[in-house]
This record gives structure tokens, C-alpha cells and sequence, in this order.
């Protein structure tokens, strides 16, 4: 009994950290081959804002001079160029019968500059999105919002940190 109560609390403690995690991002499966996990959030550097994006895939990289295309729902459109803060990869092997698969998944993450007014169209939320990647584009459409409105509290809250220093 006690040690349910300790994997109990455990479980508590890492879904409280996870809920407060300042990411936003979606799974996408066009095929069932191919997939891939990607993960925005927000970060400052002395005056400049940036969007971060980490694609987690088995086979995308960011292009060394990465960009990213988001049209709106209202129709506005954004160009936001970026640079690549890295690329990693991890494999490993399902065993499958006497036969060993190999999985590779690659993790690979850039950083997007964005102006204060750039971050108020994102507001109106994200229709469609397209990072330039190798060796295919990741691009998705949405019926309604998933990451826009996020984002934009991200900023607010880091707009906020700097103004309560």
C-alpha cells in the first residue's frame, strides 16, 4: 500500500510539471509510415522575441537556413526566418520474433525571430503552417486553432517577465 502511494504521488508530481510546460504542439500522421511530433514555444533574447520549434521525426531535419510560412484565419500571412539550434538523433531495435528493427528518431530544433506586431497577427490564430525542411516540407492545416492564441500568451507571459523585473 505504500508504495502505491508513492507511485500515486509520482504520477501527480510529473502530470503537475507537464501541465506547466510552456510548449504548445500537435502529433501529425498523413501516412502511417511517416509521422512526426512538433513542439513550439516562446523565448527572448536581450530584445528579440523567437518562436522554437522542435520537430521529432525519423527521418525531417531543418534546412541550415529554415523558415517559417503561417497564414491565418483571416488571411494574413507571416515569413519568419530562423536558424537551426540543433539536431540529434537516438536509435534503437525492436526485436520482432529472431529478427531486430531498426527505429531511428530524429529530433531536430531551429529558432524563428518574431517582432511584437508579427505576434499580434498570430493572435487571430494559425490556419496553416509550413516549416522548410529536408527531405520534405512539414506542412498542416487547421480546422480551427490549436497553436496561434497559445503562442501569443507565451509571449504575453514573457512581455511580462521582462516588464516585472
Amino acid at each position: 500500500m505504500k508504495y502505491i502511494k508513492i507511485i500515486l504521488l509520482i504520477l501527480c508530481l510529473c502530470w503537475g510539471l507537464l501541465s506547466n510546460a510552456q510548449t504548445v504542439g500537435y502529433t501529425y500522421k498523413p501516412l502511417s509510415a511517416e509521422g512526426c511530433n512538433v513542439k513550439y514555444s516562446v523565448a527572448k533574447q536581450d530584445t528579440m522575441y523567437s518562436i522554437v520549434a522542435t520537430v521529432r521525426s525519423d527521418r525531417m531535419n531543418f534546412l541550415s537556413e529554415p523558415t517559417m510560412k503561417i497564414r491565418t484565419f483571416s488571411g494574413k500571412y507571416l515569413e519568419l526566418k530562423g536558424t537551426v539550434i540543433g539536431n540529434r538523433s537516438q536509435s534503437a531495435g525492436i526485436v520482432s520474433g529472431y529478427v531486430v528493427i531498426p527505429v531511428t528518431e530524429i529530433s531536430s530544433t531551429a529558432q524563428f525571430w518574431i517582432t511584437p506586431q508579427q505576434f499580434e497577427i498570430l493572435n487571430e490564430g494559425v490556419a496553416k503552417i509550413r516549416l522548410s525542411m529536408t527531405p520534405m516540407n512539414h506542412e498542416r492545416t487547421f480546422k480551427k486553432d490549436k497553436i496561434g492564441k497559445k503562442l501569443y500568451q507565451f509571449y504575453q507571459q514573457e512581455k511580462q517577465k521582462d516588464e516585472n523585473f
